[in-house]
């Protein structure tokens, strides 16, 4: 049957292949196998696509579709020579047949034009393609692989609305144009790959015969990703503009070249509560009288002229603005304005920050006030024949007037503490219960009191104030004990009056307690030594004495020094933080320290996966490691090699580091209480002064932290630090 089909062929010498309805290939004569380059011999196993669909892109699939459509199936190709051959699908009972004839070279614009082509029955299916075109759909589209497809009935080119394109051109015999997010195609970053859309202006154009009917549909692809995200880009930019000019904190005012206002954003409408139906367009600040009056105009051209930014306070009193404002309140205004120049037409632009600042004046006004008055007050107190001091409830002096300081004997300067520097107040008296007791009551309380030294008697009057201090009056009544009711009567007037005054004092150092508490002791143990001295009749005792005090004084030097080194911690809450690395930072010390790190054998491990980078001041970071090393050194056990082992992790938003060593430990029932504590030490070690674990515990809550320790006797010791992440 084959052999008589293609006999038929043969007989009028026109190349013919005879294929299977799966498009396998059964039979080919001489001058066919010549045409697509078959071998002679056997044709078991190739197929139409492997001599066709591969070198035009028309596959079996939309070829037969084709013919089964009543449409005519054609495909073409150049041969070895160069010749090009047209070949027409026919069918023969269940078989079909390819019969080839020469034809003129086929249009060079369609497979050379720039842009994906394709061309398309008027019902949808596929007929040709260039070669872009085939790139642009890949060749596992079903566009050449699926029998029967047709684009009008593709589900996603519906949704993207690429099928509504060919029916509407189809309908109307006029050619459309649409952006189409066309596929997404994968871009690899690193180990990663990330999908980006493609998108593509999509034309279909119509073809017509003679009678002006629509045969065929052609689309044009042409991708524009890079424009539509540029653009897109662009959209967004603009929007993120617009939203951060309309919700700024402050008035966002623009004007072009001529002063006509173009824009108002929505804060300096609210401010200026802007009458409904006012036209920005129609606004001139040149030509303004509310404007003029309060030079607006001269700003304006000012920054026009000299093409340079300017910035004046000014007290606008809107009451007399009856154009665009219902603000009938004078404000202080602070304006700001600097040229731009326009993107489009390159013309000279000029924007205006506006600012409310009626606050900020009225506040500056009352600080000034307040200082006036409180030196007004301090020359009132110095001229009044009356000690007069304001003190913090700790003993903190803020204020002494002259009167005071010469009843006291001693210099005393605002910051320093009475109970430290007045020689009555550092041994236990009455007076000195009866003043502390008045310091913390939360009434006025008076009382008189003799003292030796100078064989003078006082009266004092110490008053609470509203902000938490006390005021303290001192009334020498040595002369004469007649004076008590006119002293009273005095005292009681101007108690009425310290309830009167404002927040007068400034806040100090609250540190003072901790160097009473310090130096009180060295300080006896000198004037102890020094009466011995002073008694003794033995000059090597004598010698003795005066060995002993330079200890104590040392030892008092000493004291200072880390004293002041704690206030300066506390001092320097603005010290810069950075971000830096646990890791780097254990490096960098481990390496100062490295002479006792290697003769001690200490063996330091690390975890900071979990936590390897926090924000805090490089130079306690560095601190607080070399603290927690020196520890595990000094206080390691004398029968196990050293081991300090450091992690960090996040918990609950925070960061905290943790340092565990194996060494002695510390029995946290008897001395966790005073572990942190000021030259608290818990072992017999010559190098431990007690300041190391102080100093940390400062340097950690001056930056808003916090460190607590878990320890056995024995088992080593365990710091946990929590870190302030904000």
């Amino acid at each position: 049957m084959n052999d008589a089909i293609i006999n038929k062929a043969l007989a009028s010498f026109v190349p013919a292949l005879l294929l299977d309805l799966y498009g396998n290939l059964l039979s080919a004569n001489d001058k066919a196998r010549g045409l697509v380059q078959l071998p002679g011999g056997n044709t078991e196993k190739v197929h139409y696509d492997h001599l066709f669909g591969e070198r035009t892109g028309v596959y079996w699939g939309a070829l037969l579709a084709t013919f089964q459509n009543g449409l005519q199936a054609c495909v073409e190709f150049a041969g070895p020579v160069g010749r090009w051959t047209a070949w027409q699908l026919l069918a023969q009972d269940e078989y079909f047949v390819l019969l080839g004839h020469e034809t003129a070279q086929p249009d060079k614009l369609f497979f050379h034009l720039p842009l994906g082509i394709q061309q398309f029955s008027v019902d949808g299916y596929p007929i040709k393609s260039n070669a872009l075109q085939q790139a642009i759909w890949g060749p596992h589209h079903p566009i050449f692989i699926q029998p029967g497809y047709n684009i009008l009935r593709d589900p996603v080119y519906r949704q993207i609305g690429l099928s509504q394109l060919f029916e509407e051109v189809a309908e109307t015999g006029r050619s459309a144009k649409k952006e189409i997010l066309l596929r997404y195609q994968e871009n690899t970053v690193g180990d990663s790959i990330r999908l980006s859309p493609c998108y593509y202006e999509a034309i279909v154009f119509p073809a017509f015969n003679h009678q002006r009917q629509v045969t065929d549909l052609y689309l044009l692809l042409k991708e524009v990703t890079v424009q539509k995200l540029n653009l897109m880009g662009l959209e967004k930019s603009a929007r993120l503009l617009e939203s951060v000019v309309e919700h700024l904190p402050i008035g966002y005012v623009q004007f072009d070249h001529h002063g006509f206002m173009r824009r108002i954003n929505h804060t300096h409408r609210e401010f200026l509560k802007v009458r409904p139906g006012f036209g920005e367009g129609t606004y001139n600040i040149m030509s303004d009288p509310f404007a003029r009056m309060y030079g607006f105009n001269e700003l304006f051209m000012t920054v026009v002229t000299e093409n340079k930014m300017v910035r004046k306070e000014i007290e606008v009193d809107y009451s007399a603005e009856t154009i665009f404002t219902d603000l009938s309140e004078v404000r202080w205004m602070d304006y700001t304005l600097f040229p731009l120049q326009d993107p489009v037409n390159k013309k000279t632009i000029v924007v205006a920050l506006i600012n409310d600042i009626t606050d900020k004046k009225l506040e500056h006004f009352m600080r000034t006030e307040l200082q006036r008055n409180t030196e007004q007050l301090h020359l009132f107190f110095d001229a009044v024949d009356m000690g007069y001091a304001t003190l913090e409830r700790d003993g903190r002096v803020n204020f002494i007037n002259k009167k005071a300081a010469q009843m006291a004997g001693v210099e005393i300067q605002p910051g320093c503490n009475i109970f430290d520097i007045i020689p009555e107040f550092r041994t236990p008296s009455p007076f000195l219960e009866r003043l502390a007791q008045a310091m913390k009551s939360t009434v006025s309380e008076s009382f008189s009191s003799y003292f030796y030294r100078v064989d003078k008697c006082y009266d004092f009057l110490v008053t609470p104030m509203r902000d938490n201090t006390v005021s303290v009056f001192i009334r020498d009544i040595t002369g004469s004990r007649k004076l008590q009711k006119e002293l009273h009567r005095a005292n009681s007037q101007l108690s009425k009056l310290n309830r009167n005054l404002l927040n007068q004092n400034q806040q100090l150092e609250d540190f003072a307690h901790i160097t009473s508490h310090n130096l009180r002791a060295p300080i006896a143990n000198l004037k102890a030594l020094m009466q011995l001295h002073n008694h003794s009749n033995e000059e090597e005792e004598k010698i003795e004495y005066l060995g002993m005090l330079e200890s104590v004084i040392n030892k008092t030097d000493e004291t200072l020094n880390d004293l002041v080194n704690v206030v300066q911690i506390r001092k320097e809450t603005d010290i810069r933080q950075e971000v830096i690395s646990f890791g780097e930072r254990l490096e960098y010390v481990s390496h100062v320290l490295m002479l006792e790190v290697n003769q001690s054998g200490l063996r330091i491990t690390t975890d900071f996966q979990e936590a390897p980078m926090i924000t805090f001041p490089r130079i306690y970071l560095d601190s607080i490691l070399q603290n927690l090393i020196t520890n595990a050194i000094r206080y390691r056990r004398p029968d196990v090699p050293p081991t300090l082992h450091f992690s960090s992790r996040k918990e609950k938003g925070l960061i905290t580091l943790t340092a565990e060593d194996n060494g002695m430990g510390i029995d946290m029932n008897r001395f966790g209480s005073k572990l942190f504590g000021f030259r608290k030490t818990f072992h017999k070690n010559a190098d431990a002064k007690g300041i190391g674990l102080f100093i940390t515990k400062t340097q950690v809550e001056a930056m808003g932290g916090s460190i607590s320790a878990e320890s056995r006797p024995g088992w080593g010791t365990k710091f946990i630090i929590t870190f302030k992440t904000e």
